[in-house]
């Protein structure tokens, strides 16, 4: 896609590839009424009539939460109109209400935003029938290179010259693109010329040549493209190691802590020792041992004869 095109337009146009239309066909003509039909004035004119009697069931379906605060609001009024003015009011007001969603939808029927954007933006964009066999592997080759070095970590982590590959990588892209659908073109009419007069051979070898020509420029430039990918992919394998480099060192230093606190440990050892002689639960022990023994010299002493 042309790069110049605006970034919500090329995300819409990406995620609809069918409304894309190949260069050398004319793109779908503008439909009558913006694509609207029968079948939506039908549609529309039910469903205005439930928003306009029952909106606070039928937003909610249409629009969502919003569409259901707003349809609680709008029952409410409907509601009051009826018990201050009678089902008169009531239908009046119920009536206007579904011209209003009746016009409203039908507006919001026919052709969509991709649609539009596929007619409006036909030349800004190329599909696959639009390369031949020559062509297309060049285009996947720069797309491959492209997405390699924005999408490497040393671009992300800005150590490329971010701002030059967003604007320059996708315009050599581009460019290389409409070298190869204009080769693509010329190479086509030369065939259709070739099978409708064999002799023609001789004279449209000029032509043939200036496309060789040009398919080995595109050629160099996808190779230079590449040639920048091997080399981010290897400045990235060099990154990953400056980082795994970098977390040896926090572990080093996180380690050299552990061991001094170990060292410190070693000290304590013994301290932590003379403190548990004086805890309570040492006494407590002590105590119940001595309990125990006692007991035992009395079970004994009850053996004995008297």
């Amino acid at each position: 896609m042309d790069p110049e095109l605006p970034e919500a337009d090329r995300e819409i146009l990406v995620a609809h590839p069918e409304v894309l239309t190949p260069l050398s066909e004319k793109p779908p003509a503008l439909p009558p009424l913006g694509g609207r039909t029968w079948a939506d004035a039908g549609l529309s004119f039910v469903a205005g009539t439930a928003c306009g009697f029952v909106p606070a069931l039928a937003l909610p379906f249409l629009f969502g939460r919003v569409g259901a605060a707003v349809g609680v609001a709008v029952q409410g009024g409907l509601v009051a109109a009826w018990w201050f003015g009678g089902l008169g009011l009531f239908l009046v007001a119920g009536t206007v209400l579904q011209i209003g969603f009746l016009v409203a939808l039908f507006v919001r029927c026919g052709e969509g935003p991709p649609q539009r954007l596929g007619r409006d933006h036909h030349t800004r964009y190329y599909t696959e029938q639009d390369f031949d066999g020559r062509t297309l592997p060049l285009v996947r080759r720069a797309q491959d290179a492209v997405t390699a070095v924005l999408g490497s970590a040393v671009d992300a982590a800005g150590l490329l010259d971010d701002i030059a590959n967003t604007l320059e990588l996708p315009r050599q892209e581009w460019a290389i693109a409409s070298t190869c659908v204009e080769v693509t073109r010329i190479n086509r009419r030369i065939r259709s010329l070739r099978d409708g007069d064999a002799g023609l051979d001789e004279m449209l070898r000029p032509q043939q040549r200036a496309l060789k020509q040009s398919i080995e420029g595109v050629r160099r430039r996808v190779a230079a493209l590449e040639g920048y990918a091997e080399r981010t992919a290897a400045a990235d394998a060099a990154y990953r190691e400056w980082q795994v480099m970098e977390e040896l060192d926090d572990l080093r230093a996180d380690v050299q802590e552990l061991l001094a606190r170990t060292a410190q440990d070693e000290l304590a050892v013994a301290e932590i020792g003379h403190l548990a002689e004086k805890t309570p639960l040492t006494e407590l022990r002590r105590t119940v041992e001595e309990a125990r023994q006692a007991g035992l010299l009395l079970a004994a002493s009850e053996k004995e004869p008297a």
